[in-house]
């Protein structure tokens, strides 16, 4: 077993001092770094771009001092990886590659270039709402999509390619046409008032999906991605909801704290809504237009054709069997993990690390645990 902390990420889009309630020492240790800045997620896994610090509380263990979890445990050994993540502002327009498509990309741009990947790997993808949580998820239908965007001049075409059913078509319309990115976030929000009044929306829109519209436009406002905000459906999670996110599904978080799970990769393809770059025909290439985002929720959280699950364990002792990889994060006060004669105790905010090799773990919790289990 391994006792570790997050690693920090201090996104943009990420909320004022957004993770100190999960920062415990970090946030006197670390203060110059991210008091008063956007703190946006925190990591707890051994991917390179964020691996966890290992906390050693055992002086005689000097294997244990100032590493971190990548030290001791492969990617093999610890696939999954968890995040408490506070949103501000909408996250990118994004899409993430399945196995075959993240080895291809991978393997091209190590030839040839650019730099796309961060990873050869799949990635997949829980969000569990730790309170009300807003998000663009998976596709609208595309005459509603199209009942927003023929309101905005200059994309008839592409409102045309939607009543027709062609997403490619009316994707690639809307991006080519960065010169008029500022244009199309201003029309935005008077669009989708309009859609609304006209009663001609299949789902009429909810208040929050109004406002999520109206952020992106005011956040991003030279951004093309904000014009293809209308093609992506929208979804208030509700404290305790959960969506499962396949690869290939599009999505834009919008504002809210929740806990993440994925496979241990950081592959993201861009569509929008971003400083960094874009690839849109790569994420074109990889879209999923039948694969349907899993709302979920409960004490246990199982998605259909996961390599993981979630079990949220509220003021409770519970046992996870062995043969799996296991992550048990503390969410809301301390946790207590033993397996066997060992035992550690994460604080608000930590997590213990137990490999597939280790017997069955017993955690107890008078607060909130969230476990994650690999298959």
């Amino acid at each position: 077993m391994f006792l570790i902390r997050g690693s920090v990420k201090d996104y943009p889009w990420g909320v004022v001092d957004g993770l100190t309630p999960w920062l415990g020492e970090q946030a006197h240790q670390h203060a110059h770094q991210h008091a008063g800045s956007p703190q946006a997620e925190l990591w707890f896994g051994v991917h390179p771009s964020g691996a966890s610090p290992v906390i050693n509380d055992d002086n005689d263990d000097a294997s244990k001092a100032s590493t971190t979890l990548a030290d001791h445990l492969t990617r093999e050994q610890a696939p999954i990886l968890a995040k408490v993540l506070a949103a501000a502002q909408p996250l990118s327009v994004q899409v993430h590659p399945n196995a075959h498509d993240a080895r291809e990309m991978w393997d091209k741009q190590q030839i040839a270039g650019p730099q796309i990947l961060a990873d050869p790997y799949e990635k997949a993808e829980v969000l569990l709402a730790l309170e009300p949580f807003d998000a663009f998820v998976g596709w609208r239908s595309t005459q509603d999509a199209a009942e927003i965007i023929e309101r905005i001049d200059g994309l008839a075409l592409a409102a045309s390619a939607l009543h027709s059913g062609d997403r490619i078509a009316a994707i690639q319309m809307i991006t080519e046409r960065q010169a008029d990115a500022a244009q199309f976030a201003r029309a935005l929000p008077a669009a989708v008032e309009q859609a609304q009044d006209s009663g001609k929306l299949a789902r009429p829109l909810t208040e929050p999906e109004i406002a999520a519209y109206r952020q992106a436009a005011a956040d991003f406002p030279e951004d093309i991605g904000v014009a293809l905000t209308p093609l992506l459906d929208f979804r208030t999670l509700d404290t305790g909801q959960a969506v499962y996110l396949a690869p290939g599904i599009p999505h834009s978080y919008v504002r809210g704290t929740g806990f993440e799970v994925m496979t241990s990769s950081d592959n993201v393809l861009r569509l929008g809504l971003t400083g960094k770059p874009v690839f849109i025909d790569h994420a074109l290439k990889i879209l999923d237009f039948t694969t349907e985002p899993q709302f979920l929720d409960g004490a246990a959280i199982a998605p259909e054709g996961a390599v993981f699950w979630l079990r949220v364990i509220d003021g409770a002792t519970d046992e996870l069997a062995a043969g799996g990889y296991r992550l048990v994060v503390a969410v809301e006060g301390s946790c207590e993990v033993t397996v066997g004669e060992q035992a550690e105790v994460a604080a608000q905010g930590q997590a213990v690390s137990v490999t597939a090799e280790e017997g069955p773990a017993r955690v107890a919790t008078t607060g909130r645990a969230i476990a994650v289990l690999a298959k």
